[in-house]
């Protein structure tokens, strides 16, 4: 288990190295198992001191091989944002990491339940409209979005 120490610095450099970082920097295409985490739950595991505006506004990846990573909330990430159905449970994700890999930006959300994959999208049953993020309702027709796990084929 990392320390307390690891995990910080490792934050903190997630949140330094983009802007220390001249042009734009190569980033690496990753393949992540892990739990989203609200910070407010990585800060009391390693008993952190994170002031408290901040601790809403952080997801983090803690990957199964003992990482821990910032989620860039964009399109990607704002699936576990906006649907807290989606954290604190068995997912893999794919993305890319910055050097350093103190930060993800996700592509795609898969869960995990056994050894099934499951593309998680949200559907309106009315429109028959996919969207990967949850969306209050649907744009079309002002109907519910429905939260769906499909089994990923082989």
């Amino acid at each position: 288990m990392p320390t307390r120490r690891t995990v910080l610095s490792s934050f903190l450099g997630a949140l330094v190295m983009p802007a220390v970082a001249l042009g734009r920097p190569a980033t690496q295409r990753v393949t992540l198992r892990g739990r989203v985490l609200p910070l407010r739950d990585v800060a009391k595991l390693f008993d952190l001191d994170v002031e408290a505006d901040a601790l809403p506004h952080w997801l983090v990846l803690a990957t199964d091989d003992g990482r821990y990573l910032a989620i860039v909330k964009d399109t990607g990430g704002r699936t576990f944002y906006r649907d807290p159905r989606l954290q604190q449970r068995p997912v893999q994700v794919e993305g890319y990491c910055l050097p350093g890999g103190g930060i993800v930006q996700i592509v795609r959300v898969l869960t995990v339940k056994g050894n099934q994959l499951y593309e998680v999208y949200y559907w309106c049953d009315v429109c028959a409209i996919k969207r990967y993020f949850l969306e209050k309702v649907c744009e079309c027709c002002g109907g519910p979005m429905e939260l769906r796990e499909v089994p990923v084929k082989d």
